[in-house]
């Protein structure tokens, strides 16, 4: 019988000195980026708009570690060109063109999405008169030096030049 009532209080300490032991979990920790940013592109284009003697240009938003935002404008074409160091993609905002990326070519409008991966020669040529309005992010961020321009023959893609003057139509509506 003593043996039965010692293995019960000791079950009963070790029950009680479980349970003092033991602590609630840490509150979970809560990461954010901060508050959300919201950018009215209409009001972006038109504080910023494309110089007449340019057929496309950059407006960059902003840049996070892992990613540069902005806009492109297109007037009439967008030159041939490719980052050799970011992947690019691009929602069309407005307007519709032939886009070719690589050796295809793809029809965009209003509300399409593509991926030009780095390294890939892209160009677009507006359809119907109109302008073009691109929402573009690039990862990593864009380094103006990455930019090489390309220049096309009628038949393919060939030519490679890199330029840096400054008229840069990636840098000027950033001025």
């Amino acid at each position: 019988m003593k043996r039965s009532i010692l293995l019960t209080l000791t079950l009963a300490f070790v029950a009680i000195g479980c349970i003092e032991r033991h602590e609630p979990p840490p509150p979970a920790v809560v990461a954010s980026p901060g508050p959300p940013r919201y950018w009215d592109v209409g009001s972006q284009l038109l504080k910023h708009p494309l110089p007449g003697d340019m057929s496309d240009g950059y407006l960059e938003f902003g840049k996070a570690p892992n990613c540069s935002y902005g806009a492109t404008l297109v007037r009439d074409r967008l030159s041939a060109r490719s980052h050799e160091r970011s992947d690019m993609l691009l929602y069309v905002h407005r307007g519709s063109a032939r886009f070719s990326i690589g050796e295809k070519d793809y029809s965009a409008a209003t509300g399409d999405m593509l991926f030009v991966p780095r390294g890939a020669v892209y160009t677009a040529t507006c359809q119907q008169g109109e302008s073009l309005e691109l929402i573009t992010i690039y990862s990593p961020p864009l380094n103006q030096d990455d930019i090489e321009y390309h220049e096309r023959s009628e038949q393919g893609r060939e030519g490679v030049s890199k330029t840096g003057s400054s008229q840069d139509s990636a840098s000027v509506l950033a001025k």
